[in-house]
């Protein structure tokens, strides 16, 4: 029984993911960021083992910030602007598909000496490795490197459960126009990310 509740429950995770990207495009923007404001809210005050996992990390935080004792008030909105910024990244990665090209590269900002740098490189023909974290929307910023001129993006993705979410994350991924590389269960991922580099073309590792 429990080999069958969880092929389900991978199944319907499945299907939850691809009617995010078939769905939530055709809603408009505003009730569909409402919406996820909404869910994210419910979860915060819920206070289930996810938001409690995620307020002990913060905790951690907060102390090596101050030093004591972790005030409650700031934790808790704290990690209700995190479960917010999280729903937007997901209400973002559903409606990427129909956001126009023109307001993802408007609405990037790139702080620091070093964009000129890496489009010098790319124009010269030098393949560039970008190091984009787990924070904020790194498929936005993949289009926002292709759409600047790179011409390309090449990622390596790790193998997601189930296979249908992973399936889907890559069609969504090929259709900015990134080249997906497999971590696990394909070529090997680095040997080809090194042949991108030498042959001049980005690439990112997740």
């Amino acid at each position: 029984m429990a080999g069958v509740s969880r092929r389900l429950s991978e199944r319907l995770t499945g299907v939850a993911y691809q009617l995010g990207w078939k769905v939530i495009c055709r809603v408009p923007e505003p009730a569909a960021r409402w919406v996820f404001t909404e869910v994210a809210d419910i979860a915060w005050r819920r206070q289930g083992p996810k938001v409690q996992v995620l307020e002990a990390n913060l905790s951690r935080v907060l102390r090596q910030r101050d030093g004591g004792d972790v005030d409650g008030k700031e934790l808790r909105t704290l990690s209700r602007a995190t479960l917010r910024s999280y729903a937007r990244y997901w209400l973002e990665v559903f409606r990427l598909p129909v956001i126009p090209i023109d307001r993802v590269v408007s609405g990037m900002h790139f702080y620091g000496p070093n964009k000129a740098t890496m489009f010098d490189h790319l124009k010269a023909g030098r393949g560039v490795i970008i190091a984009l974290p787990h924070m904020g929307n790194f498929e936005q910023a993949g289009a926002w490197v292709i759409a600047e001129g790179a011409g390309s993006f090449t990622t390596i993705a790790e193998r997601l459960k189930p296979e249908s979410v992973y399936d889907a994350f890559v069609r969504f991924r090929e259709s900015l126009g990134f080249e997906v590389l497999p971590l696990t269960g394909g070529a090997r991922p680095f040997g080809m990310l090194a042949q991108r580099l030498r042959a001049g073309l980005p690439g990112q590792r997740p």
